[in-house]
């Protein structure tokens, strides 16, 4: 009996209204994979953002445990936000663990993979600065170029500005050689078919971050000419390959780790905080942190840090004055009205400790913001805003997208709920592993029952 063999394919930034709304004509392998497997929505992190929900998925444990937030550390003493890498989770990913010591993997454009590690296979790592090794074997570049394809970090492709003729090929190049070296592993071309696959095609949320403008009622452009509804088109033809390879010994686990939605403006939360006197900029508009008590988190954080004695360089509050400053902190951010809209610009601050248990809990910011409205955001630190153009974007994450499966480790037509801890134990279920003991999260698509599979 062939050992059973595992593809996962993530579709990283699906809004399923919208493959709803173009159909199974036009984009017929999404459709096909509810239509032929198991399926249902996939819920995110309480801060829907692709590098924590990565590292949940694939260490089987919450961000409190794992300890990543963000791209990046979410408390740095200087003030300057470090990229987090592949030494930072605090456990281990699927890929490196012993239970996966006999199986050949291979794995494609997954934030946290570099610097690279070796495995028993091949890595095409998720670098955020420029490198010349990005791989493991350091040689698979080359091996990869002889046959014409040429992966591209997302580093290289970041918004910068250029008009849509130039950017959007870019991006869609990107991940058309990402599928190209997930297809020619899969089908053999470096030797055996790795017994586990694993590719993220990032296009649909890069794409989506810069025009979703073009999807708005009154947009004048047309559908084939949307930047997004290539990218899902895209992403329908890789998805389409990949169905074709499940047999069964074979099965195919699709998902996103965030939904996407509308965007209208972002609002920086340290001149709500400068307003109140907890922030105070120096005169050339930089924060002046001697004298600052709270400022905003990294982007994606969606948090609120207090400048904490012996956490931060030029700490002013001490841990005695931590739970009334946070308290003050909290107060100003719920009165806080967004001038565009005449309405409450947050839902709710919350302490780290209502939404997160466990070891790596100091790693989250001290308050996450809930917003009261999706469509206007905190800005977040504003060392990178300028770095990727940020207020350039008109759609930005929600908190929920899908997930689906096809093959023998799924039972067609059963539906449900899922989460990212989830994604884990149906790997190992995919693979016809024990389940992981140290681990959360239940196998989807597993159990006959529950709601079918429907885009909505």
């Amino acid at each position: 009996m062939a050992r059973s063999r595992a593809i996962v394919l993530i579709a990283e930034g699906v809004e399923t209204s919208l493959v709803a709304r173009w159909g199974p004509e036009r984009l017929p392998n999404f459709h096909r994979l509810f239509a032929e497997g198991a399926g249902g929505l996939m819920h995110s992190e309480f801060v829907p953002y692709e590098p924590s929900g990565l590292f949940t998925a694939f260490t089987g444990v919450e961000p409190a445990t794992h300890g990543c937030f963000s791209y990046w550390e979410v408390h740095t003493p200087d003030y300057v936000p470090r990229v987090l890498d592949s030494g930072d989770s605090r456990r281990p990913f699927l890929w490196h663990r012993p239970e996966l010591g006999d199986r050949t993997v291979a794995v494609i454009n997954v934030f946290g993979t570099h610097p690279v590690q070796p495995v028993n296979g091949h890595v095409i790592s998720y670098p955020m600065r420029s490198t010349l090794h990005a791989c493991h074997p350091r040689d698979l570049p080359i091996q990869l170029a002889e046959v014409g394809i040429k992966p591209v970090h997302d580093v290289t492709v970041w918004f910068a500005g250029q008009p849509k003729s130039e950017r959007v090929p870019l991006i869609l190049g990107a991940d058309e050689q990402r599928a190209a070296a997930a297809l020619h592993l899969l089908r053999g071309g470096l030797g055996t078919p790795p017994d586990l696959t694993i590719v993220n095609m990032t296009a649909i949320d890069r794409l989506s971050h810069f025009y979703w403008q073009e999807l708005e009622p009154g947009s004048q452009v047309a559908e084939d000419d949307q930047a997004i509804f290539q990218a899902y088109q895209l992403c329908d033809r890789l998805l389409g390959e990949l169905l074709d390879l499940v047999d069964g010994s074979t099965s195919l686990f699709c998902f996103s780790e965030i939904g996407f939605g509308p965007l209208r403006s972002y609002q920086s939360v340290n001149d709500v905080l400068a307003k109140a006197g907890l922030l105070t900029y120096a005169a050339d508009g930089v924060i002046d942190f001697t004298r600052t008590r709270a400022f905003e988190a990294v982007q994606g954080a969606a948090g609120v840090n207090l400048n904490l004695v012996g956490r931060q360089r030029d700490g002013v509050v001490t841990g005695a004055e931590y739970d009334s400053v946070l308290a003050e902190v909290r107060a100003v951010l719920t009165e806080y009205v967004n001038p565009l809209t005449g309405r409450l610009f947050l839902a709710d601050a919350i302490p780290r400790d209502k939404i997160h248990t466990g070891p790596a809990i100091e790693e989250a910011p001290d308050l996450i913001m809930e917003p009261a409205d999706w469509r206007y955001l905190a800005f977040g630190d504003m060392y990178w805003v300028s770095r990727v153009t940020r207020w350039l974007q008109s759609g930005w994450h929600r908190r929920d997208s899908f997930w689906g499966g096809v093959g023998p480790a799924f039972v067609p037509g059963s539906g449900g709920a899922g989460s990212l801890t989830d994604v884990m134990p149906t790997i190992a279920q995919m693979l016809d592993l024990p389940a992981f003991a140290d681990t959360s999260g239940t196998p989807l698509g597993h159990a006959p029952g529950g709601p079918a599979p429907t885009w909505r």
